[in-house]
């Protein structure tokens, strides 16, 4: 359970250790456009989307993740984030993230027919969610 008037975060991905920490508010990136989670918010499961998510921590700093399609639970101050990846902003390699950016932007310029435009435009997401 969440300590009062704060959210517990929860990062689970398959291919990281999992994380967890307390923030005052979190915002995701959800299919639908992005949201922010409050304590005491109602009960949700929701879908995410390539982008951004920013926990507010309770002294006022901010991190920033990159996360990379998945869902959010959120239950009694719970935040469960359960992606394919989820990267904090430090982590990540700009110059690879913008060098990703262009591949992908080429490919889907001109496809061909061994393209896989869905691969390509995944990919193109998931750089942009980096570099911003």
């Amino acid at each position: 359970m969440a300590q009062e008037g704060l959210l517990t975060v929860d990062i689970a991905t398959p291919g990281q250790a999992p994380e967890r920490f307390t923030a005052a508010e979190l915002t995701l990136p959800g299919e639908k456009g992005v949201f922010s989670i409050l304590p005491q918010h109602t009960p949700l499961l929701t879908t995410l989307t390539h982008g951004v998510m920013i926990a507010y921590a309770p002294n006022g700093d901010m991190r920033f993740f990159a996360v990379h399609r998945g869902f959010a639970e959120v239950l009694n101050d719970c935040v469960t984030i359960m992606a394919m990846t989820v990267e904090e902003a430090g982590e990540i390699d700009s110059e690879r993230a913008h060098a990703a950016m262009e591949r992908a932007e080429e490919r889907l310029k001109k496809p061909s027919a061994d393209v896989d435009v869905v691969r390509a435009e995944a990919a193109l997401m998931r750089a942009a969610s980096r570099i911003q």
